[in-house]
């Protein structure tokens, strides 16, 4: 299968799983990044491990597997709890960046194991050559984001001002 349908696909159920959840961009931006982290770090460790438990598949390659959840994994744990947006434009454009920054996190490891072809090869190409781009707005809005959320001050009696 082509890596632009499979990324497109992961891109509208991670779209649509954070719009209906209402969580906030900030968030789950920074769980991929520190999925995105994990996954470089472990994904090699963990390949052999998942196989030796049972596992075993051979298209996608299982590290390419691994990989994608050690990247989703923190970002889907976040999708129900946390901050969340009470708007329907800020889910929209939440769940919008969220895809797209998980799209671009997701390039890398799937595109490993899949065949590139035609348009495919042209996303692909287009998403490869400004995903650094592409990932650094993203955590800047996901930073933004998160310092937009502002907790409730309270008094030195604990009452609410």
């Amino acid at each position: 299968m082509d890596v632009a349908v499979i990324i497109l696909a992961v891109a509208i159920v991670l779209f649509a799983l954070a719009y209906f959840t209402k969580r906030r961009f900030g968030v789950l931006g920074l769980a991929l990044a520190a999925g995105s982290m994990l996954s470089n770090l472990w994904a090699a460790k963990l390949t052999p491990i998942v196989r030796d438990a049972g596992l075993v598949i051979q298209n996608p390659p299982l590290i390419t597997v691994v990989s994608v959840m050690l990247v989703l994994l923190p970002a889907i744990v976040l999708l129900f709890s946390g901050p969340s947006y009470h708007k329907i434009h800020q889910r929209i454009i939440g769940a919008l960046l969220f895809a797209v920054l998980a799209a671009a996190l997701l390039v890398e490891p799937l595109s490993s194991a899949m065949v590139l072809i035609g348009d495919g090869k042209q996303v692909y190409e287009f998403v490869n050559d400004n995903r650094v781009y592409i990932i650094t707005v993203g955590l800047v809005i996901a930073l933004i984001d998160l310092l937009s959320v502002h907790s409730t001050r309270r008094g030195k009696h604990g009452d609410k001002h």
